[in-house]
């Protein structure tokens, strides 16, 4: 595996999890489980006020974060107007403009207000809104928020990254795609449209940040699809993305071609891939990034011929990064989403052979799409996994007019309706070693190098099942007092609990230790020295 060699297994005080098997070195009757979060009913956000159009809650249309000043839950969300009429009187693709950011919080994560602030009123009433919707923010989209952790100003500890269209107004879904394709590193001061950062103290009143981000050769223009991830270890920003003209490639006109949004694609023609896929950069100091790099590719075989990843979430979990990544199924025009890892954060393996992690519940509000847009928020022992949803599906009620589309929502604005839900699911608990009822289970770590002498599991067990580790040196000699047979059993369910034997949880050992554990009707999700 890319970016692995014996130094993954100087461990210290890393919490190691199963998004892979560096760590595994035997095993007998153990198998390994993907578990998904557990859906609330929902949504617990959606469009609830007269000012709203169409809340674009969909990838990268929403950001939710946890203020732990505050001890708050805050969220930002794009609304996103199609004018339908004039999408069928002068038959263009599509038309969007006066589009806004509105404003959430909530004190638990299930209930949800949206406070009335001084940025805006609408028909002599104040409103929700912080950025948007007036001159100079006629037209903005794809925005995305985080809490930037490296930053020693506590005024700009929210930022904000979106596209905003200059004199936008009515310009229509080709015009803006050509801006952004035909002219990557365009000069933006005489341009209409341009990447900005914004920044916040409390998320609802934002500021410029002033210099406009470059990535690289393709200046200031990029596609859309945005997200944050800071690698608090290096200091270093990372940026998920789409590269500009990442669509321009070249298309035989004398080949067939239908009306559609999407445009036909190449099957191995490296040259022709024009599928959406995800980019990323890394900056120092958030204005000047590194030239986007294609990081997850739809693959010709193992995807299937509609698939395209439309974009992705990163965050850490010890030494691992993980992705939830967001693919769009062209065809059944429907999103959801799969988990990948990663040991470097550039190079990513796909879970439970590529199969959905979260995805659509039937004849429910989120029954054609499920996204997510942030990154789980943990709350006590549970992870909240805040995902975004539909019950339209991507582009029929954007393109349905153009196309002639036989879909109801395509005729009625009101038919397009997305929400935010709510997943909860265990603090850590995305992948499990597990060991049935019928058979005991072992598994055999390698030689690990750790300066910790107690071991913590966040394990749980099932009716009459069980946990217990014995000890070894790197030659497999039991540490005296540290056999099997010495192990204070353990049968609960725990994210935390430390092992003993004999009441002993200090282990003696030079620095390399092997860790054998038995286990029968049990799931072990993680372990660490500490």
């Amino acid at each position: 595996m890319t970016s692995v060699d014996s130094t993954s297994l100087i461990i210290n005080n890393v919490t190691q999890y199963f998004f892979d098997n560096v760590t595994i070195e035997q095993v007998q009757d153990i198998t390994k489980t993907i578990h998904s979060p557990q859906k609330e009913p929902g949504p617990i956000i959606k469009k609830d006020r007269p000012w709203e159009r169409v809340p674009y809650l969909t990838v990268n249309g929403w950001s939710i974060l946890y203020d732990k000043t505050k001890g708050e839950f805050k969220c930002w969300y794009e609304d996103f107007p199609v004018d339908p009429q004039k999408v069928e009187r002068e038959k263009v693709l599509y038309c969007v403009s006066s589009t806004f950011t509105g404003y959430a919080c909530s004190s638990d994560g299930l209930n949800w207000e949206k406070p009335e602030l001084d940025y805006l009123e609408v028909d002599g009433h104040k409103t929700n809104i912080v950025l948007g919707n007036k001159p100079p923010f006629h037209t903005l989209e794809s925005i995305t928020v985080f809490e930037d952790t490296l930053e020693p100003d506590p005024g700009k500890r929210f930022k904000m990254l979106l596209t905003r269209y200059i004199n936008a107004k009515d310009r229509t879904k080709k015009e803006l795609a050509e801006t952004l394709s035909v002219k990557p590193g365009f000069d933006t001061s005489n341009d209409e449209v341009r990447i900005e950062m914004h920044c916040s103290e409390d998320g609802i009143k934002w500021t410029p940040s002033g210099e406009l981000p470059r990535y690289g050769q393709h200046g200031n223009g990029l596609g859309d699809a945005y997200t944050f991830f800071i690698d608090e270890d290096t200091g270093i920003y990372r940026f998920l993305t789409r590269a500009a003209g990442m669509l321009s490639v070249h298309y035989d006109e004398r080949r067939p071609k239908t009306n559609s949004f999407f445009p036909p694609t190449f099957p191995h023609d490296i040259a022709r891939m024009n599928k959406r896929r995800v980019f990323q950069s890394e900056s120092k100091d958030l204005v000047h990034w590194s030239c986007p790099k294609c990081v997850l590719t739809p693959d010709v075989q193992e995807d299937n011929l509609d698939d395209s990843y439309y974009g992705m979430v990163q965050f850490k979990m010890g030494e691992i990064y993980i992705g939830m990544l967001n693919v769009l199924h062209e065809v059944s025009n429907t999103i959801n989403v799969r988990l990948v890892y990663s040991r470097d954060g550039w190079n990513w393996h796909h879970l439970n052979q590529r199969q959905p992690w979260l995805t659509t519940s039937a004849d429910s509000w989120d029954k054609y799409m499920v996204n997510i847009s942030s990154p789980p928020i943990p709350v006590g022992d549970e992870l909240f996994v805040f995902h975004g949803g539909a019950s339209c599906h991507h582009d029929w009620w954007i393109t349905g007019l153009y196309e002639n589309l036989p879909v109801p929502e395509a005729h009625d604005i009101n038919m397009t309706r997305f929400g935010i839900g709510l997943a909860k699911m265990r603090l850590d608990g995305f992948v499990s070693i597990d060991a049935t009822e019928m058979r005991e289970g072992v598994m055999i770590t390698r030689a690990l190098i750790t300066s910790g002498n107690k071991l913590e599991l966040n394990a749980a067990c099932g009716q009459d099942g069980y946990v217990e580790v014995e000890v070894t040196d790197a030659d497999e000699k039991i540490l005296k007092g540290f056999s099997r047979a010495d192990c204070d059993t353990f049968k609960g369910d725990k994210v935390k609990t430390i092992i003993s034997w004999k009441g002993k949880t200090e282990i003696p050992h030079g620095a390399y230790l092997r860790l054998r554990f038995f286990m029968k009707n049990a799931s072990l999700y993680s372990f660490k020295f500490t």
